[in-house]
């Protein structure tokens, strides 16, 4: 899809892949060994930014409802969790990447949407259930099935345009969080991994698509931040960075009660 220039590109991204197997975070190297941002920061800055956002909705707005002198103090909130969703999307490319167990890797994705939606839907709807709208493990799920079927099957321009249409399709019927918009997102940072330049416009394009208003801004400042990506993982915070999902989700939810 991106020419003979893509096609180098990933010959240039395969080796250093493989070269990052034989010496890096697998080889023992250290977190400070090289500058920048390691995968478990970015985490746990898409873990607060989230954190923060989703107490805006279920602390801020039922505490002190969205008066004049809170509404400032629940927006400043919610931009800042316009940070999450593109850093987890970073992610989720750099995890399909290197995983070793790419089935594994979307069994778990599946697992947590789904034990995830109640406590989402108790925070972002007040019910137990709802067709509003699903959690965003759904939108991760089907972006990285679209990256495993590109990766198969997308070397056609059309080919890679109905696969990622069709993810796309999927979580918009779904209302999946982001939706569309969110796997093809997804789609673009793995389509252009290889080249920057192509990304960060990628990332502007769909940051503005996404929010067409002021909230772009809080999105777009994800993009420095992977930029930062040194290539290492980092220290593993193992499965809790898949359980703090959930698990903050239905803390927030018992608090915004007992408020």
């Amino acid at each position: 899809m991106a020419g003979k220039s893509g096609r180098e590109g990933e010959r240039t991204e395969k080796k250093r892949r493989a070269a990052g197997a034989a010496a890096g975070p697998c080889a023992g190297e250290t977190v400070s060994a090289r500058p920048g941002l390691t995968g478990t920061q970015l985490k746990m800055i898409a873990m607060v930014s989230m954190f923060i956002d989703h107490s805006a909705i279920s602390l801020v707005s039922p505490a002190f409802g969205l008066g004049q002198q809170f509404y400032g103090l629940y927006l400043a909130m919610r931009a800042v969790g316009r940070l999450a969703f593109p850093i987890y999307g970073f992610l989720l490319v750099e995890g399909f990447l290197h995983t070793k167990n790419r089935r594994r890797y979307l069994s778990r994705l599946i697992f947590f949407a789904v034990i995830s939606e109640i406590p989402f839907d108790l925070v972002a709807f007040g019910r137990m259930s709802a067709i509003d709208g699903q959690n965003v493990f759904f939108t991760l799920a089907i972006a990285l099935g679209v990256m495993w079927l590109l990766e198969r099957y997308g070397k056609g321009k059309l080919l890679c345009a109905a696969i990622t249409a069709a993810g796309g399709m999927a979580a918009f019927w779904l209302r999946a969080d982001y939706g569309f918009l969110g796997v093809l997102y997804v789609t673009l940072l793995y389509l252009f991994r290889w080249n920057r330049e192509f990304r960060r416009l990628g990332q502007t394009v769909m940051a503005v698509a996404i929010y067409p208003d002021a909230m772009c801004v809080p999105f777009l400042c994800s993009i420095p931040l992977t930029d930062r990506y040194n290539g290492l993982a980092g220290r593993r915070l193992g499965m809790w960075a898949y359980w703090f999902y959930p698990v903050h989700l239905s803390v927030l939810y018992a608090l915004s009660i007992w408020i």
